[in-house]
């Protein structure tokens, strides 16, 4: 059904005249800017069709997902019995002192975002962001401008496009969160909250909107830099608002390398005198070596006959990068060697960054490069990763004329708890598909037959 979708959607736009279609390009891209749906000064997408998936689809990405939890929980509970479980996560020395602070909480991250490419015989998850995932307050806005093109119209008239309201499921989690928060001071029936970044950051944009929202389900909201913080012993303020839940987008390793920038902040969730959203300790569970911790055979009496079916399908083979013996595929291998000769099936990168810094594709990196990759990643902490099938998509954009480029599309389902709340879709021409890196989002939409 999405195939065919697909082909009708860019039959209605290729049938457009060349002059309107002009018009709708621009009125869009103007539209994307003007609604703050933009990645910087960039709109974050220059395409005129969103991304389909299907029922099946998202109900086969709702089960996955589902079952997932369950092993990252098994994970938590194991790292809190098990220092050798603990070392394979690879903190440093600054996080794991952050992650002592006990949040008042008790699950690791409230809003979470597993990044996976999908194909029709396919499903593989090769990240998962569970420190501060992006993208969720642009979703909606998107998803409006979509439904709002001139094509929409004549599409509706077979198909059915069901979007996502992710920003609700973000504010229900981070306000029931707030409610089961132990702290140290009487809580509001509504909290004050505060979204915290640091103001030269791209997605300030995004930020904004959801001030906007969560003003309008009546939750008095600001967006601040932890520098314009202030803390007196008894609560955590910005000029004259205090403060007492913070949705925080500043990355842990900030924390760490920006001490007495943040030190309020820090103090203020030491004391419990404020609800923090995701905690430090969502740190766990956001590192690449989870997925060395899910399909290692050192860990396989971690979960069930049912968990470790959905991990040999879904979550692909990832070690640390070291010198060791290990399996591949039930085989025993030296894992330098097996890095070394099958670099074409294989990915390279940090255990613990974003945007694809320092990410190296095998099958686009030559020998003498490679075998320097794997040098500096033995220097430091590094996972190697299988290589998954990649979806491509054709998609439609004008440039001096209708013009359409195949894309890699990389499909993100925002997670909160045990609910999948909406899907992220990045685009791509290269082979990292992520906005910081350069590439592009278009909206996600659940398809039916009229």
């Amino acid at each position: 059904m999405s195939d065919a979708a697909i082909g009708f959607y860019n039959e209605i736009v290729a049938a457009t005249p060349d002059a309107t279609l002009h018009e709708i390009s621009d009125k869009f891209l103007s539209d994307l800017l003007a609604q703050k749906a933009s990645y910087g000064e960039r709109p974050l997408s220059t395409f005129l069709r969103p991304k389909f998936i299907t029922p099946d689809d998202l109900g086969r990405i709702e089960s996955i997902c589902l079952t997932l939890r369950d092993c990252v929980i098994k994970i938590k509970d194991a790292i809190a019995d098990d220092p050798i479980i603990l070392e394979q996560v690879g903190l440093s020395d600054g996080e794991r002192r952050l992650c002592d602070i006990d949040p008042g909480f008790t699950r690791l991250s409230i809003t979470s975002r597993w990044d996976a490419f999908m194909t029709k015989d396919s499903l593989k998850f090769v990240e998962l962001n569970a420190e501060s995932p992006a993208g969720i307050g642009y979703g909606d806005i998107m998803s409006d401008l979509y439904l709002g093109l001139p094509f929409m119209k004549r599409f509706n008239e077979r198909y059915k496009l069901q979007s996502f309201a992710t920003r609700t499921f973000l504010l229900r989690h981070l306000l029931e969160t707030y409610r089961e928060w132990k702290g140290t001071r009487p809580k509001r029936t509504v909290p004050n909250l505060a979204i915290v970044d640091w103001r030269e950051v791209p997605t300030w944009s995004e930020f904004e909107l959801l001030q906007e929202y969560f003003i309008s389900q009546g939750v008095p909201t600001i967006v601040s830099d932890p520098r314009d913080l202030a803390y007196d012993g008894a609560s955590l303020r910005q000029g004259d608002f205090e403060i007492d839940l913070v949705y925080k987008r500043i990355l842990t390793n900030e924390f760490v390398e920006r001490p007495d920038e943040v030190q309020p902040m820090v103090k203020a969730y030491e004391d419990h005198r404020v609800c923090m959203i995701n905690s430090f300790r969502a740190k766990l569970v956001h590192k690449k070596s989870l997925f060395a911790i899910l399909t290692h055979e050192k860990n396989k009496r971690l979960f069930n006959p049912a968990e470790h079916k959905i991990i040999s399908q879904h979550i692909p083979w990832t070690r640390r990068v070291e010198k060791t013996k290990t399996k591949y595929k039930g085989r025993n291998i030296d894992l330098l060697d097996f890095i070394t000769k099958h670099k074409d099936d294989l990915v390279i990168k940090p255990n613990d960054e974003y945007g694809g810094t320092g990410v190296a594709l095998g099958w686009e990196t030559p020998v003498d490069k490679w075998e320097k990759v794997i040098q500096s990643a033995l220097n430091d902490f590094y996972v190697v990763q299988e290589r998954v099938p990649i979806p491509r998509e054709k998609f439609p954009y004008y440039e001096n004329g209708l013009k359409f480029m195949d894309l890699i599309v990389d499909l993100d389902p925002y997670v909160f708890g045990p609910e999948v709340g909406g899907v992220l879709t990045r685009l791509s021409a290269g082979a990292l598909a992520n906005v910081t890196a350069g590439g592009g989002a278009t909206s996600t939409f659940v398809l039916t037959e009229r």
